[in-house]
């Protein structure tokens, strides 16, 4: 529960402190995205041209489950503005090792793909939040509660810890005909409990980011896509 503003008025100037930057604190870790764009590239002549061939989507991950859940949710939302695309664990099931470029790029071309878009993690950090909270007592505005505010100052601290782990990934769209990369973007992504979750807040940073440098229709502005037909394997 969030103080009124009748409760700051009796508390001692440590106390007001703390509980503000408690309230701040949980505002911030609520609407902190817990993934982010480190920055993008495409190249000159590519920038501001819309997809218009078929895309092969490619999560490289070693874990089966969340390379699935990332290749539906980019594949849904791609359908979604009116590019033609396909799952590539449809046609290279299994896990990818080092060789799977050549597996995958032979399934597109076979498939009638020109585009690869793949996602894969390429490093990692490990980042710590520390917050201190002074062990306070209420007290009222004057001099015995700023005397009371240096006094408790002079004991030890409540220091809180958290270390998180954050994954670096890079995304690029690579043209197949001419074996170039047109696009790349790089991304932060913060350890989480829902893969499902965060699949699709990933997902969605990527769409807005291809959607800023022309690749793909704004969310607003998605075609029409009851026309398209899933890619087939032979």
């Amino acid at each position: 529960m969030i103080p009124s503003a009748n409760a700051f008025a009796f508390m001692s100037p440590a106390r007001h402190t703390s509980v503000i930057t408690a309230i701040a604190m949980i505002v911030n870790l609520a609407g902190c995205a817990s993934t982010t764009l480190d920055g993008s590239w495409t190249r000159s002549e590519f920038a501001g041209k819309r997809i218009d061939a078929p895309v092969l989507v490619v999560g490289v991950a070693r874990d089966d489950t969340v390379r699935r859940v990332y290749e539906d949710e980019m594949v849904a939302k791609l359908v979604a503005r009116g590019i033609r695309a396909t799952q590539s664990y449809v046609s290279v099931p299994g896990s990818l090792d080092s060789d799977a470029h050549e597996r995958l790029a032979s399934a597109a071309r076979k498939a009638g793909a020109r585009y690869l878009l793949s996602t894969a993690v390429i490093g990692q950090d490990r980042e710590v939040m520390v917050t201190q909270d002074p062990m306070w007592w209420g007290g009222a505005y004057g001099y015995r509660g700023w005397y009371g505010y240096y006094w408790g100052m002079a004991y030890p601290v409540r220091t809180d810890v958290r270390a998180y782990t954050v994954y670096v990934a890079q995304t690029s769209l690579t043209d197949l005909n001419a074996d170039r990369i047109e696009w790349v973007a790089r991304t932060r992504t913060t350890e989480t409990s829902s893969i499902e979750r965060e699949v699709r807040a990933f997902v969605d940073v990527i769409m807005e980011s291809m959607a800023k440098a022309g690749l793909v229709a704004s969310g607003g502005e998605s075609r029409a896509t009851d026309t398209l037909a899933p890619m087939s394997y032979g």
